[in-house]
C-alpha cells in the first residue's frame, strides 16, 4: 500500500503528481518497508500500444515533406500514461513533522530505454525527484518537479497529458523544473496554494549565477463537491539577458455533474523577446511563446463507470503576425479492465493549421523535448490526423 502523508501535501498534489494521494481503484504499489514510523513502496506504470499518424499541411517549409510528410505507424509506449518506475517513502519524525521523498524514472517499454535523457544522455529519475517536509503549517519540497503550467494543463484536460488527442503538445510547455523549491499550503475549506521558485529552470546554475533561467509560480487552487478551479502564475527570466521575460496566466476549471463532467482551460503566453528564452532554442516557435490557447472538453462515466468517453476542442491562436495558429479536437474511451489499475483505451484526433501553422500529433509533450528539461515542442510530432489503441497497467 502507499502511505497517506496527511491534507496539505494532498491538496498541492497537482503539482508533485500526487504523492501517496492514490485515487480509489487505482494500484497501490508494492510496500518494501512498512515500519512504524515509515514507508518506502515501489510503483509504476507499463503503458504501450498501436500509434498511426498522417498528414501534410504543406505549408511551413522546414516541416512540408519530412515530418509531416506520409503515414506512419508504429508499437511505441507512453501513449496515454507514460511508463514509468518510481520510489516513495516517508518517515513520521513526531512533532506532527514527516519527511518525504520520490525518485521517479521514465522509460520505453518498447526498447527498454530511458525517457527525458539531457544533451549528455543523463536519465536517472529525470521524471521526478525530491524530497521534503510536511506538517500542520504546509509541505515544502526540493529538487526536479513536474512544471506547474503542465500539471495545470493534464488536470483539466479530459485526455490528461497523452492521447493523441491531448492539448498540451500543441503548445509550449516545460514538462520540469529543475532546482525547484515549492511550498505547498494546508487546505482551508477547499482552498489551497503553491508556491514555487527555481533557481536555473533548465540544467545546473552558472557561475557567478548569470543567464539562469529563474521561474517563479503562485497557483492557488479551489476544490470543494463537484467545483474545481485553479489559477496559475509564472514568469520566467530569459537565459541568457536579464531584461526580457516570459509571462504565463493560466486558468482551469472543472464541474462534475456526476452523469457528465465539463472542462476547460485557457492561457495566456507573451514574452518581448523570444530569441533570449533557453538560449533561442525556440527561435523556430516564436509564435507560440507569443499566444493565447483554450480548451472546451467532457467526459462521462458509462456502463456503471466501466468506462468512460471523453472529447475535446482546442485552439491556439498566434498573437503575431506569423499567422501560426490552429486547432485540433479529439474524441476517445477507456474501458477498465480491473478497477482502475488496468485499462484499454482508443483515441483519434485531427489537427487544423492555418497558413503557416506548425501543430502536430504527439501523444506526450514530454518526447518533443528541444531542451533538457523535456520542453515540449508544437513541431516536434507528427502528423495532422492520429489513431492511437491501446493498453495501461499500474502498480
Amino acid at each position: 500500500m502507499n502511505h497517506t502523508i496527511n491534507a496539505p501535501l494532498c491538496a498541492g498534489a497537482l503539482l508533485l503528481a500526487s504523492f501517496a494521494c492514490t485515487p480509489a481503484g487505482a494500484a497501490d504499489g508494492f510496500t518494501l518497508v512498512d515500519g512504524e514510523n515509515g514507508t518506502l513502496s515501489i510503483y509504476g506504470t507499463l503503458d504501450g500500444g498501436l500509434l498511426s499518424r498522417s498528414g501534410d499541411n504543406g505549408a511551413y517549409a522546414a516541416q512540408a515533406g519530412s515530418r509531416f510528410a506520409g503515414h506512419k505507424s508504429e508499437l511505441t509506449s507512453g501513449i496515454e500514461s507514460e511508463s514509468r518506475l518510481g520510489f516513495k517513502g516517508s518517515r513520521d519524525l513526531r512533532n506532527g513533522i514527516t519527511a518525504l521523498f520520490q525518485l521517479e524514472a521514465g522509460f520505453s517499454i518498447d526498447d527498454g530505454k530511458s525517457t527525458l535523457s539531457d544533451a549528455q544522455g543523463n536519465s536517472v529519475f529525470r521524471r521526478k525527484s525530491f524530497v521534503g517536509l510536511s506538517g500542520g503549517l504546509g509541505t515544502v519540497v526540493l529538487g526536479r518537479i513536474d512544471g506547474g503550467r503542465y500539471s495545470v494543463a493534464g488536470k483539466y484536460d479530459p485526455f490528461g497529458n497523452g492521447t493523441v488527442a491531448n492539448m498540451a503538445s500543441i503548445q509550449v510547455h516545460g514538462t520540469r523544473a529543475d532546482n525547484a523549491v515549492a511550498y505547498i499550503s494546508p487546505s482551508w475549506n477547499g482552498l489551497s496554494f503553491l508556491a514555487a521558485y527555481t533557481t536555473s529552470l533548465v540544467g545546473q546554475e552558472s557561475p557567478g549565477n548569470r543567464g539562469d533561467g529563474r521561474l517563479w509560480a503562485f497557483i492557488p487552487s479551489y476544490s470543494k463537491g463537484g467545483l474545481d478551479l485553479t489559477l496559475d502564475l509564472e514568469q520566467l527570466q530569459a537565459k541568457g539577458s536579464e531584461e526580457h521575460k516570459l509571462n504565463i496566466l493560466v486558468a482551469g476549471a472543472a464541474y462534475d455533474f456526476g452523469p457528465i463532467k465539463l472542462h476547460g482551460y485557457w492561457e495566456s503566453i507573451k514574452t518581448d523577446n523570444y530569441k533570449d528564452i533557453f538560449d533561442g532554442s525556440f527561435a523556430t516557435y516564436s509564435a507560440l511563446l507569443n499566444h493565447r490557447s483554450w480548451m472546451l472538453g467532457l467526459s462521462a462515466p458509462l456502463l456503471g463507470e466501466r468506462a468512460k468517453v471523453r472529447a475535446s476542442y482546442v485552439a491556439l491562436e498566434d498573437k503575431t503576425s506569423l499567422d501560426a495558429s490552429c486547432r485540433k479536437w479529439g474524441i476517445g474511451g477507456v474501458y477498465y479492465l480491473s478497477g482502475r489499475s488496468t485499462y484499454v483505451y482508443a483515441d483519434v484526433a485531427k489537427i487544423n493549421n492555418s497558413a503557416n501553422g506548425i501543430c502536430s500529433i504527439q501523444p506526450s509533450p514530454a518526447r518533443s523535448a528541444v531542451d533538457s528539461g523535456g520542453t515540449g515542442s508544437p513541431a516536434g510530432g507528427y502528423g495532422t490526423t492520429g489513431l492511437d489503441f491501446g493498453i495501461s497497467h499500474s502498480f
